[in-house]
């Protein structure tokens, strides 16, 4: 796990950069997120996941199912109870559905756009303070129950009340004033501001029948929604979905899918060769790139590269000195060799990067190149900036005050490999190991996740190690908001506009706004590599994974 990174920030996936639990100090208020709500803590875990399905079994049913590996415990699969990664992965889109679709864009690099889901149309007043939403007529859930405005404002409230323990999805909402039913199939959002975000969230919100969740969300471990496919069986270590035939949509092209957990990447390839799966999402560093060319796999897979919209960075404390200088800021941000830390640390399975913007980045739109390692650049800034070495001991000082800084993150267990290297084995020892070269002394104080979380919020650190998740063209201000006025200025636009492709066009002025203040420094954005079987058509990524919805099965491979 990546230093400063709490597991709950993990577990949220996609949503952890909107809970604050990892926000850096800035001139704003810092909150540590809350505990998983006494409902959530009390209720069943997901069965067990141990066993795999007969290989039998899985040859009869082969022509029809896609199966996918999953890496990782999926846990519950409510979308609104304390979902993972996985479990978002496996039910959204598939088993519920939101309102709108945010369909990925036709080219790299051009911005993504709305289309119809659960809502058939959807409209803003001129005032910016009201959505009108419409449903689509005639949906059905998959237990015969009718879909109404009343489920979707059940489940915008359910979300919006702290009492029910949403917490990955309610700051989505908070611009949400009231929901107001005016017919079966139309319905109002009121907002407290103008803000697009809200529209943003509707296409990641699934929509749960009330009539099934509205005594508890979890509703006993049933899953009932509106989607193209619904759950048959969780068994044997296998999730499986098989093809809701009265699906308002018509029916989905391929009829089952299966979700296997297998934690053995070994046992998974294994498997993968013999043409148990169709999709291995990520490789682990041990097994690429070497085993992903073997003759067994590039015959019947190909790459398959998701680009989770996950920044590795360094946030600056610029409340004190002598990080309140921007020059500083930017000389210690010329002091990361990214690509070292991306190929050493990170096995290849990484790329340098910058700021949150980059196509298919939290920010979308076109991205600033992460600089090189310039030592002498940062010197002059330094420089500049009044900290030279006066009595030349090989640090670097200013009014008699040596330039030494504290940098905090979470404890970091050292494998074998790491010992076996010489040299740098992290990225924290990459950047002191520069800075010291460069005048710069860097503590590093590592701890547990409270402690960093309490030292954070105390403001007791100069730089601190985060991770931000996300989804793709997100509200970013959550983490950039305060540290300057054209930053501010920048969100606020982005904020105010409705149409994502107006917010492509915002990207580079928010690029410059960073540049000019150094807020925070990106050291690396996530690059897993994964395989997906040739017979697999339409692939389509977007925000991380896959819209399963599009997928098409080749019945001549």
């Amino acid at each position: 796990m990546w230093p400063g990174v709490s597991q709950v920030t993990i577990g949220f996936g996609i949503f952890a950069m909107l809970v604050g639990c990892d926000s850096p100090a800035r001139p704003k208020p810092w909150r540590h997120a809350p505990d998983p709500t006494a409902e959530a803590a009390r209720a069943p875990s997901s069965p067990a996941l141990a066993d795999v399905s007969s290989e039998a079994e899985i040859r009869a049913a082969r022509k029809h199912t896609l199966r996918i590996h999953v890496d990782a415990e999926p846990g519950r699969l409510n979308p609104l109870v304390a979902p993972t990664v996985w479990g978002r992965r496996i039910t959204l889109g598939t088993v519920f559905e939101p309102l709108i679709r945010y369909q990925p864009a036709d080219r790299p690099g051009e911005p993504g756009r709305y289309a119809p889901r659960l809502a058939r149309s959807w409209k803003i007043q001129a005032s910016g303070l009201e959505i009108r939403i419409e449903l689509e007529p005639g949906i059905k859930f998959h237990d015969g129950h009718g879909l109404s405005t009343s489920d979707v404002q059940f489940t915008l409230d359910a979300i919006r009340d702290p009492r029910r323990g949403v917490d990955h999805l309610r700051p989505l909402l908070e611009d949400v004033e009231a929901t107001e039913l005016l017919t079966p199939t139309i319905m109002n959002i009121r907002l407290k501001r103008p803000s697009s975000w809200v529209l943003r969230a509707l296409a990641e919100i699934p929509i749960l029948p009330m009539h099934v969740y509205d005594g508890s969300l979890l509703a006993g471990g049933v899953l009932v929604g509106s989607g193209p496919w619904k759950v048959a069986s969780i068994k044997s270590g296998t999730i499986h979905l098989t093809r809701f035939d009265r699906y308002w949509g018509g029916p989905a092209k391929i009829a089952d899918l299966e979700f296997v957990h297998e934690r053995d990447a070994a046992v998974a390839l294994k498997d993968a060769k013999r043409g148990d799966y169709d999709i291995i999402p990520a490789l682990v560093p041990a097994h690429w790139p070497d085993q992903a060319t073997s003759p067994g796999i590039a015959a019947t897979f190909r790459p398959l590269a998701l680009a989770p919209v996950r920044l590795r960075y360094l946030a600056f404390n610029v409340t004190r000195p002598p990080l309140d200088d921007p020059r500083v800021r930017h000389a210690l941000g010329l002091l990361i060799n990214r690509k070292e830390i991306a190929k050493h640390v990170f096995h290849g399975l990484a790329r340098p990067a910058l700021w949150p913007v980059w196509p298919g980045g939290f920010v979308h739109g076109a991205e600033t190149p992460a600089p090189d390692l310039e030592p002498t650049s940062a010197g002059k800034l330094l420089d500049a900036a009044g900290w030279g070495d006066s009595d030349k001991d090989g640090i670097r000082d200013k009014d008699g005050v040596q330039l030494r800084l504290t940098m905090i993150g979470s404890e970091q267990p050292r494998t074998t490999s790491d010992t076996a290297r010489k040299g740098p084995t992290s990225a924290r020892e990459y950047l002191i190991d520069a800075a010291r070269r460069n005048g710069v002394v860097i503590e590093m104080k590592p701890g547990g996740d409270s402690w960093v979380a309490v030292r954070v919020e105390e403001g007791k650190y100069d730089l601190v190690e985060m991770a931000w998740n996300g989804m793709v063209d997100a509200d970013a201000s959550k983490r950039l908001a305060g540290y300057s006025p054209r930053i501010d200025r920048t969100l606020d636009a982005m904020g105010a506009a409705w149409d994502p492709a107006e917010r492509v066009k915002l990207a580079p002025e928010l690029s410059a706004a960073l540049a000019e203040s150094w807020p925070i420094v990106g050291i690396v954005a996530d690059a897993p590599q994964g395989l997906i079987h040739v017979r697999v058509k339409n692939v389509r990524q977007w925000d991380g994974w896959i819209d399963l919805t599009q997928l098409e099965l080749d019945d001549k491979r």
